[in-house]
C-alpha cells in the first residue's frame, strides 16, 4: 500500500475514533488524533508524556524523550547510554543521550533546567540538531537566503539569531507552523500533543514512515459506559511482545488519577475507592516492548456513577431520603461558598440535602446549629441528624450523621464528599452536638 493510501485511510480511522470518543479526553484534540496514531505506531511516544495533559506544555526533559525516540527511529539504532549524566539537575538518561548526541544543550554550567517549558524556537533547534545527527539528508537554511517563511509573521524578531536557521527550516518543510497566520510566537510554549505531531512529521518526512507497531485497543469499558461504583474490569487487545502494559486513567481536567502497571495479562480490575463517583474519566493502554518502544491506545471514556442510594440505612423513611440524597453527590470537591452539585461548602451540602427532602435549615453551619430542630448528644445520634464541630458553642463544620460512627460531609478544600468518622481524633476534640431536623 503507497504512503498516501494508507495515509488517507489511517485519517478516516482517526476521524472514527474522535466521533466514537466524547469531548472528555479533553487532552487529545480531533486535529492531534491522526498523529498522535501515526506517532504511536512508529514507537515515537513515551509515558512521561503521554501520562500528563497532552494540551499541557511539554517540557524539556520531556522533549528530550521524544527526540531521543525519533533518532532511534530514523536511525535504526539504539543510542549509547552514558555512565554519568552531564547534569546536576537530572539524571535522565534521554537528556543524557540527546546531549551527548549533539541534539540538546544544557542552560548554565552542569544544569539543564529539565522541567523548564521547552520554547518553540528550542523545539525546531532540537529537532534540527536530531536530523543532522541522524545524517538525514535535508536542507538547513542559512538563515537568510530564505527568511520569507519566518519573515511572514509579525513576530519574526523575536526568533533569536542562533534559532532561525532552524526555524526556517522547521517551516519549509511544514514540521512546524505558526500559532495562526501573522504569529510564531518563538519564545512561546509548546503543548505535549503539537510537540508530538511535530516529531511524527519529521519521522514521516525523513524517516521510511512505516508504521507498523500494533497499538492496544481497549475493549472494556466500551467507550462512553457508565459505570456504577465497585470493583470494574479495564480489559483490552495484547499486544505480540509486550514486556508490560501502562494503564493511565485521567479525569476531565485531563490529570492523572490512576497510574498503574501490569505484567501479566491484558486486564485489571479497578477497586472500588480508587476513583471519586460522579465523575468522567479517560483510559489509555500503553503496551511496553522489547526493546523499550512504547505505543499507546487511543483514549476511551467513561463515566463512573455513584452507588444508588446511601450505603447506610435509617429506621426512619425520611432519614433514609437524607442519606440516599446526600450519597448522590459523593465525589463532589469542596467549593468555598458552594451550594449547589457543581461544588459544595460543609453548610451549603447539608442545606441543600435538607431542601431536596422539603426541610428548611440556614445558609451557614453556626446558624444551622442554633436554628430550628432538636439538639442531641453524641449517644443520642441516628441517621439523618446534623452533627456540628468547632470551638465553644461556635460550629465552624457540619455534617449529616449516618450511623455507625460516620458522617456524610464535604470537608475543605482539595477533598471531595466523602464518608468519615466521628470518631476520629480530629472531629472527636472538635464535636459541639447534634441537631435533629426531622
Amino acid at each position: 500500500m503507497n504512503k498516501i493510501a494508507k495515509k488517507i485511510i489511517l485519517s478516516v480511522i482517526s476521524l472514527s475514533a474522535v466521533l466514537g470518543t466524547s469531548a472528555l479526553a479533553a487532552d487529545l484534540s480531533g486535529w492531534a488524533v491522526n498523529d498522535y496514531q501515526l506517532a504511536n505506531e512508529a514507537g515515537l511516544v513515551s509515558y512521561s508524556v503521554v501520562s500528563n495533559n497532552l494540551r499541557d506544555s511539554i517540557t524539556r526533559e520531556e522533549f528530550c524523550e521524544l527526540v531521543v525516540n525519533l533518532y532511534e527511529k530514523l536511525t535504526g539504532e539504539d543510542m549509547i547510554e552514558p555512565e554519568v549524566s552531564p547534569f546536576t539537575d537530572t539524571n535522565s538518561m534521554a537528556v543524557a543521550q540527546a546531549y551527548c548526541y549533539g541534539m540538546v544543550s544544557g542552560t548554565g554550567e552542569g544544569t539543564f533546567t529539565p522541567d523548564r517549558l521547552v520554547t518553540r524556537e528550542e523545539m525546531a533547534k532540537m529537532l534540527v540538531s536530531t536530523l543532522t545527527a541522524s545524517e538525514v539528508d535535508f536542507n538547513l537554511s542559512d538563515g537568510y537566503t530564505d527568511s520569507s517563511v519566518i519573515d511572514a509573521f509579525w513576530d519574526s524578531s523575536e526568533v533569536s539569531s542562533w534559532a532561525k536557521p532552524a526555524v526556517i527550516t522547521m517551516l519549509n518543510y511544514s514540521l512546524m507552523s505558526g500559532v495562526n497566520d501573522v504569529s510564531f510566537a518563538p519564545l512561546g510554549s509548546t503543548t505535549r500533543e503539537q510537540a508530538i505531531s511535530s516529531i511524527n512529521r519529521s519521522y514521516n518526512t525523513f524517516g521510511d514512515s512505516d508504521y507498523t507497531l500494533v497499538l492496544p485497543e481497549i475493549t472494556l469499558p466500551e467507550s462512553g459506559a457508565e459505570i456504577e461504583e465497585g470493583d470494574f474490569t479495564v480489559q483490552w487487545t495484547p499486544v505480540s511482545g509486550a514486556q508490560g502494559y501502562h494503564v493511565i486513567i485521567k479525569d476531565a481536567a485531563a490529570t492523572s488519577v490512576l497510574l498503574s502497571d501490569v505484567y501479566d495479562g491484558n486486564s485489571i480490575v479497578i477497586e472500588e475507592g480508587s476513583l471519586a463517583p460522579n465523575r468522567d474519566y479517560a483510559i489509555t493502554v500503553g503496551a511496553v516492548l522489547m526493546g523499550g518502544a512504547e505505543v499507546y491506545s487511543l483514549p476511551v471514556d467513561f463515566n463512573y456513577k455513584a452507588k444508588s442510594g446511601s450505603a447506610y440505612l435509617a429506621s426512619n423513611p425520611l432519614a433514609q431520603s437524607l442519606l440516599d440524597e446526600a450519597a448522590k453527590y459523593l465525589g463532589i470537591y469542596y467549593v468555598w461558598g458552594g451550594s449547589t452539585p457543581a461544588g459544595f461548602d460543609c453548610s451549603g451540602f447539608t442545606q441543600y440535602v435538607c431542601r431536596a427532602n422539603g426541610i428548611s435549615i440556614p445558609r451557614v453551619a453556626d446558624d444551622q446549629l442554633h436554628g430550628p430542630g432538636t439538639y442531641v448528644t453524641r449517644s443520642q445520634l441516628q441517621p439523618g441528624d446534623l452533627v456540628f464541630f468547632g470551638s465553644g458553642d461556635y460550629a465552624s463544620h457540619v455534617g449529616m450523621y449516618v450511623g455507625d460512627g460516620m458522617m456524610i460531609h464535604s470537608p475543605s478544600t482539595g477533598k471531595a464528599i466523602q464518608y468519615t468518622s466521628i470518631d476520629s481524633d480530629y472531629y472527636t476534640s472538635r464535636f459541639i452536638g447534634g441537631k435533629r431536623v426531622i
